[in-house]
């Protein structure tokens, strides 16, 4: 199977966002993650604290906003001068 050009950008900024996203869920799971509420054993995931919560939904709308305008430059790119 062999890859176009354009496939293979579509393909690496994809997988770039969910990196990013994915790291900064990460970032914000672990600063803002309430001590008082954290399990020991390993069997829940501790509770986020209210701003890491609205922070939280900051990361999911920054997210849709990188893919929206993601797609809007692929949408415009020219991949047929190859």
């Amino acid at each position: 199977m062999e890859i176009d050009r354009k496939f293979a950008v579509e393909l690496g900024i994809s997988a770039a966002s969910v990196v990013l996203f994915v790291g900064a869920a990460y970032f914000v799971s672990s600063n803002y993650a309430d001590p008082g509420n954290a399990t020991g054993n390993g069997s829940a995931a501790p509770v986020l604290q209210p701003d890491g919560g609205l922070v939280m939904v900051g990361v999911v709308g920054l997210f849709v906003l990188i893919m929206a305008v993601a797609g809007l430059i692929l949408y415009r790119a020219d991949f047929d001068d190859e």
